[in-house]
């Protein structure tokens, strides 16, 4: 799992059927110090719908595909897995 900030969302005025009710969120990766790190991209939201600047931690890959809060499966590269409430590194 990978943190990042939801920056944005996107709509799709057509998607895979799979995708209907899954909210797409585009995300930037940041490291544990919240310093953003490499490109955007976009992540499927399936369980609940997050805001801009929300901090977030995903997968993505094959880890992405069934997050679909049923089991399903989605033609997707990236998912958001969960809120972070708190974050704490520890040396």
């Amino acid at each position: 799992m990978d943190l990042a900030r939801v920056i944005g969302t996107m709509v799709a005025t057509r998607k895979d059927p799979s995708l209907e009710g899954v909210q797409l969120c585009l995300l930037q990766p940041v490291d544990e110090g919240l310093v953003p790190v490499g490109e955007p991209l976009v992540a499927s939201e399936a369980a609940t719908s997050r805001a801009r600047g929300d901090l977030v931690y995903y997968v993505a890959s094959g880890d992405a595909v069934y997050t679909h809060p049923d089991g399903r499966a989605m033609p997707v590269d990236a998912a958001i897995v969960g809120l972070v409430e708190t974050l704490r590194v520890v040396p």
